[in-house]
């Protein structure tokens, strides 16, 4: 593998655990309106949260509607998922409360992806480490507060007015490190935002595939990874 000089983590679904911390907020949103919820109640929850996410195209980040509006999309989720909530469960009348407190808990240090820590902490001794990442500045830089003091920068697309994949998040990031992007290194484990968005700015990427997904054809990539203490060894000696 070539030498580098950044490496830019994605943050969901690679650094932290989303779906951990979608759920653990259910649990406090049931709590915050009295309501003693079970795994079932939560699973229920967070199966809806996908779909919804999905059903509203969220997940087409390539869609100029979503490039566009996906801030607001996301609050626009939100609320529709208590809708759900309180349609299926009842809220006690606490629908306003049990809403801000599941954004409050999707807000706290999040649950790091097994290796996280130990692998950021590492590269940092070698690389400049950067986060990329799609979402709310305030939750996401609060969910990251464990890997800060390893990171030489934090790019959350509502600060940067433009998500990944597209070409104007990518130019502002290397403008904001300050780097030509032959010396910079994408991991992430979205194919249609990480992946192809690096490979459209025209930044090498490694695949974390968490989840054993059969590899594409005729996406570049510079290597694939399948928990993230393998980035290491894969970078090998690199300095």
């Amino acid at each position: 593998m070539k030498k580098y000089r950044n490496i830019i983590f994605d943050a969901d679904h690679t650094l932290i655990d989303f779906d951990a911390d979608e759920r653990r907020a259910f649990y406090a949103a049931f709590s915050e309106a009295g309501i003693p919820a079970g795994e079932a109640e939560v699973e229920a929850c967070w199966a809806y949260s996908a779909k919804n996410w999905n059903d509203l195209g969220l997940n087409d980040v390539h869609l100029p509607e979503v490039q566009a509006g996906y801030h607001e999309m996301y609050l626009d989720h939100v609320r529709a998922l208590f809708d759900f909530v309180e349609k299926e469960y009842g809220l006690n009348g606490r629908r306003k409360e049990a809403q801000a407190r599941f954004m409050r808990e999707l807000s706290a240090p999040s649950q790091p992806v097994e290796g996280a820590l130990e692998t950021v902490r590492a590269l940092a001794e070698k690389y400049r480490v950067f986060v990329a990442t799609n979402g709310l500045s305030a939750m996401q830089r609060s969910r990251l507060s464990a890997f800060l003091p390893y990171l030489s920068g934090l790019f959350i697309s509502e600060g940067m007015g433009a998500i990944k994949p597209t070409r104007a998040f990518f130019d502002k990031m290397l403008c904001g490190i300050g780097a030509d992007v032959g010396d910079c290194l994408m991991v992430g484990d979205s194919l249609s935002s990480d992946a192809a968005g690096a490979a459209a700015a025209g930044m090498d990427c490694v695949w974390f595939n968490r989840r054993g997904a059969v590899r594409p054809e005729g996406l570049p990539l510079a290597g694939e990874i399948t928990a993230l203490p393998q980035l290491t060894a894969l970078l090998g000696g690199q300095k």
